[in-house]
């Protein structure tokens, strides 16, 4: 039968499928040949009075940090104040999606402390346009909690974004327990609090991750060179020369420049996608030259 992984404890993994909730092991084999993480899929038989994990199926994607996999959606949570929106991070996020396949939402919260910000108008503006969701939330209105909760369904979300911005209010309203995201946990002894990795169950069919990782990373995988292939708003520009960076070129051979100067592709996105390329040519140049 087929189980999601919920938790790892040790040696011992905490499986779920529907209502029931098994622990198991994992064979010889699969130990030997497979590093299991939570979300992944698996096949378990049972023997005599233990549950084996026979086969880990194929995964959809997965990260080394935080070993979590088969993630289907993001759910990047940015407030309009306290603190102002991290757009660096927002758009390294929707990178990271881009790259491992997982859909991403924006989710506006705190938006009851100013309906008209101008942060909500550009936030709309920018990113619906380039064919992303964006949601409003605020903890105080439980009818637009729900309609974040409507678009978990039958996914397994995560949840990132900078501290203070609300992800823990806004999941322990989702799945209606106290969570502290990525900080799940305490020693018996009390001294100090276990950093884990966690899969909450909404309902029978729709999973949140809970974990560390997600808000503070940086694009290891993703050479300068692509970066240009993650900003949907270049795709389908064609530029004097293929090989153009959208940077040393001048805007009379490159097209998305011309569509920054003529206003149809935000300057604001673009002048960050400058940024986040120079960085990355610089790990570049430090690792190989």
């Amino acid at each position: 039968m087929e189980y999601i992984v919920t938790n790892i404890l040790l040696d011992k993994y905490i499986l779920k499928n529907g209502v029931e909730v098994i622990e198991a092991t994992p064979s010889g084999n699969v130990k030997k040949k497979s590093n299991i993480l939570v979300g992944d899929r698996v096949l378990v038989e049972k023997n005599y009075d233990r549950y084996i994990i026979d086969k880990l199926l194929d995964r959809k994607n997965y990260f080394i940090r935080p070993p979590v996999a088969n993630v289907d959606q993001m759910v990047i949570v940015i407030s309009i104040k306290n603190p102002l929106p991290d757009y660096i991070l927002l758009d390294k996020e929707i990178i990271l999606c881009i790259k491992k396949n997982i859909t991403p939402i924006i989710c506006v919260n705190k938006i009851d402390l100013d309906e008209n910000d101008k942060e909500i108008e550009y936030i709309d503006s920018v990113y619906k346009k380039i064919g992303i969701e964006v949601i409003h939330t605020s903890i105080n209105n439980k009818d637009k909690i729900d309609n974040l909760k409507q678009k978990l369904y039958g996914k397994t979300s995560v949840f990132s974004g900078n501290s203070g911005v609300g992800k823990s209010s806004i999941t322990s309203m989702i799945i209606n327990e106290d969570v502290e995201i990525g900080m799940l946990g305490k020693t018996q002894k009390g001294k100090h609090t276990t950093k884990k990795v966690s899969l909450y169950s909404i309902d029978n069919c729709s999973y949140i991750l809970d974990t560390p990782g997600f808000s503070s990373y940086e694009l290891y995988d993703i050479s300068h060179k692509e970066l240009k292939n993650y900003y949907k708003e270049f795709s389908n520009l064609k530029c004097e020369y293929e090989d153009c960076s959208h940077i040393l070129e001048s805007s009379d051979i490159c097209e998305v420049k011309r569509k920054v100067n003529e206003g149809y592709i935000d300057k604001g996105r673009y002048d960050r996608y400058v940024y986040i390329y120079n960085k990355l040519k610089e790990e570049y140049n430090k690792k190989y030259k």
